[in-house]
């Protein structure tokens, strides 16, 4: 459940990045792809599911037994996490950040299920996709959050 955006078509900006120095270009890609990610994950944290009441997770212990643990409402929203990804699995990006559900926000562990489970309606009379309506709905202000930064950021350190 994670989604990348893409920004292509500034060639001139494109042209100053690629004069400025590695590390100042890592650190503005950094901040663009970042911010636009923040907005992403935002709104995936107020579409996700809030359960009307504290439910039960029923989970294997181990040891052959299962343990129950009560989860209260908006466990899953509290765990939408954005992640930067390590230059090893980004083949050529620059940076990339990833919006998704962390399995250790918050106990009980399996928020990433939980997160499955309700985006697709497993187990339930009906789906609450959240993710995907997040990108959706705020990938063009993700998309020109990121270029305001790029552009900003650029030409800050052009002039110096």
């Amino acid at each position: 459940m994670a989604f990348s955006i893409k920004i292509n078509g500034i060639d001139k900006l494109q042209k100053r990045l690629r004069r400025l120095g590695d590390q100042v270009q890592k650190d503005i890609a950094k901040k663009a792809t970042g911010r636009g990610a923040a907005i992403i994950r935002d709104e995936a944290r107020n579409k996700a599911y809030k359960a009307p009441e504290p439910y039960r997770v029923y989970n294997s212990d181990g040891k052959g037994g299962k343990t129950c643990t009560v989860v209260q409402p908006g466990h899953v929203g509290r765990s939408v996490i954005m992640k930067r990804i390590p230059a090893s699995e980004r083949y050529g990006l620059t940076s990339k950040h990833v919006v998704t559900v962390s399995n250790s926000k918050e106990i009980p562990k399996g928020a990433r299920q939980i997160a499955t489970f309700v985006e697709y309606g497993i187990n339930m009379p009906q789906p609450h996709p959240f993710m995907r309506p997040a990108y959706d709905n705020k990938r063009g202000e993700a998309k020109k959050a990121a270029t305001k930064i790029l552009m900003t950021e650029v030409r800050k350190e052009w002039k110096k």
